[in-house]
């Protein structure tokens, strides 16, 4: 498998939060499909958010170099009906 270098141009240096969120190199199989699902949990939080889909109280915030991120919380208040239903 090759390895991935993922690289940012605002920042020489990253907060150890942010290497926790996106490592800079991607190196095995299971690195890959981890960066993956925090990539689609991010963009599915973010047109959810854009969309008002769920209340405020469902996301928490996140912070990416200058980037507010809004992502959403497990919410087991909500059954999987309510759920299916407020995401179509």
């Amino acid at each position: 498998m090759a390895t991935l270098q993922l690289s940012h141009t605002s920042q020489k240096h990253k907060t150890s939060k942010e290497a926790v969120l996106f490592p800079h190199t991607v190196t095995t199989e299971q690195q890959s499909m981890v960066l993956v699902k925090r990539l689609l949990a991010i963009s599915v939080s973010c047109i959810t958010y854009l969309r008002g889909l769920f209340p405020e109280s469902a996301y928490g915030t996140r912070y990416l170099d200058d980037l507010c991120l809004k992502i959403l919380r497990e919410d087991k208040s909500l059954s999987n009906n309510e759920t299916k239903t407020r995401l179509c």
